[in-house]
């Protein structure tokens, strides 16, 4: 699933494909170790062409080793249905 991740207090941007995700948290493959405790948005991009949807989530990174980082889905409440919904079509 395409998606980006930006970090509020860096001025940073990663697009990934993501193959790690649930309703608790996702994994991002990114090269670069992040810092743990840094709060940051995600936005999942789903379907194809006119039928492309995009979620907003925010999260907290958990994890950051060489293989990527763990972020923790955090105030999910009003993306909680599209993301369900979204991850119920990928499976």
């Amino acid at each position: 699933m395409p998606a980006s991740l930006s970090l509020y207090r860096l001025d940073t941007s990663y697009d990934v494909l993501l193959k790690n995700i649930s309703l608790g948290g996702c994994f991002f493959p990114v090269e670069e170790k992040l810092p743990i405790g840094e709060k940051c948005q995600i936005v999942l991009k789903a379907g194809e062409g006119l039928e492309t949807r995009e979620v907003t989530l925010t999260g907290i990174i958990v994890r950051s080793d060489a293989a990527g980082v763990g972020i923790r889905f955090i105030d999910i409440s009003p993306s909680h249905d599209q993301l369900a919904a979204i991850l119920s079509r990928a499976s």
